[in-house]
């Protein structure tokens, strides 16, 4: 089917008409949740006035309602129980908090060493086996002290192989914002990326999707190292991250124009590198046809690949059963994602027609702080 979003999520001349085959279905837990996580954040500090009072409207309780991140989860997980949709929606909430804030202010008060000792600290309250091994164990900061009350409530039940994947995808996305606020510094026109196809290994590889697609696995069942392995199953997760990426990108283009950040943004990563005359209109287009591909690759691709790749390495039921079960649940995300960009008021800025300077990408909303006195905040947790 087609999806037509009711706001200019395309090009100048009109919106785009996205292709979307899978059914959007949203976790009839939803108002229990918005209340448990939007109680949580009050509570683990996320609202507090050091972080709310110097740009509100990139954080606050406002931006925060607008948004309706419980939603984004609503949607994408809609067959998650209510304690797991809350357990997965505060740590969605925390991601976006980092991306959003925690990171831009801490690079725009500190040197990088000391940036980069505040991720070491994050991470180690992800450890993969006993408490955090940390000196001082009294969470600091807001963020330390939603991992802390987090991850004791998720890592139990998983393995060391899956707890060690989770924290390298949360050091990843952590990493990742901090070498595009190291981009910005050197500043000009290469401050943005140039080469389309690194740019879309970069959203993929270092933004919080990755994060989405480990965590799934705790309310719907482990995937081992023997599956993940797989080609097929691989080709799964990329396509799962692409899609979400690349529709948030073309959803979120005229907002990020709008506040100065739109240098790293897939259409305008095609616009300077592939179109003719750096057309516009035509890296909407060619963005949009990248992106059904991607959706088509899930669709009619992944599952027979996958199902005959099961096979050949002698996976029988219910793990096979279980696997494809997984991956059809990145599929309903994908769903749940289109829904939520058209449902959310977190892109609601009027499009602008200048075309600024500034990374956007993958975990970089923390870089465009560095340009103007209230930096914008395109992409955060998950979702940008």
């Amino acid at each position: 089917m087609l999806v037509r979003p009711s706001r200019p999520a395309g090009s100048p001349g009109g919106p785009h008409a996205f292709f979307m085959p899978f059914a959007q279905r949203t976790s009839p837990h939803l108002e229990r949740v918005r209340a448990e996580v939007r109680a949580w954040a009050e509570r683990t500090g996320l609202f507090e006035d050091a972080y709310t009072s110097r740009w509100p409207r990139q954080w606050s309780r406002e931006t925060y309602e607008k948004a309706d991140f419980p939603l984004w989860v609503a949607m994408t997980h809609p067959d998650a129980g209510p304690d797991e949709l809350t357990l997965t929606a505060a740590w969605h909430v925390a991601l976006w908090f980092v991306d959003d804030l925690f990171l831009p202010l801490c690079r725009d008060a500190a040197d990088r060493d000391a940036v980069l000792h505040r991720i070491d600290r994050l991470l180690r309250f992800l450890p993969v086996e006993g408490p955090p091994a940390l000196i001082d164990p009294v969470p600091r900061n807001p963020v330390e002290r939603a991992f802390a009350d987090l991850w004791p409530r998720t890592a139990p039940t998983m393995s060391p192989a899956w707890r060690r994947r989770f924290a390298s995808d949360v050091e990843r996305f952590l990493r990742g914002s901090l070498g595009e606020l190291d981009r910005l510094d050197r500043g000009g026109e290469g401050a943005g990326v140039d080469d389309p196809i690194e740019y879309v290994h970069a959203r993929r590889e270092f933004g919080g999707l990755p994060v989405t697609a480990t965590l799934m696995e705790h309310g719907l069942g482990e995937i081992p190292g023997q599956v993940h392995r797989l080609q097929p199953f691989q080709s799964a997760l990329r396509a799962f991250a692409d899609v979400i990426s690349l529709h948030n990108d073309i959803v979120s283009y005229h907002r990020e124009v709008g506040e100065g950040g739109v240098g790293n943004n897939g259409v305008e990563v095609l616009r300077r590198s592939l179109t003719r005359d750096h057309d516009l209109a035509d890296a909407f287009a060619l963005m949009n046809r990248l992106l059904t591909c991607r959706v088509r690759t899930l669709e009619t691709t992944v599952l027979p690949e996958l199902d005959q790749a099961m096979a050949d390495e002698g996976i029988g039921e219910p793990l096979a059963s279980r696997t494809r079960s997984y991956v059809q649940a990145l599929m309903t995300a994908t769903a749940g994602s289109y829904a939520w960009h058209e449902a959310t008021g977190r892109f609601d800025r009027p499009p602008l027609p200048a075309f600024p300077q500034g990374p956007t990408g993958p975990g970089t909303s923390a870089a465009r702080w560095r340009a103007s006195p209230e930096p914008s905040a395109a992409r955060g947790g998950a979702v940008r």
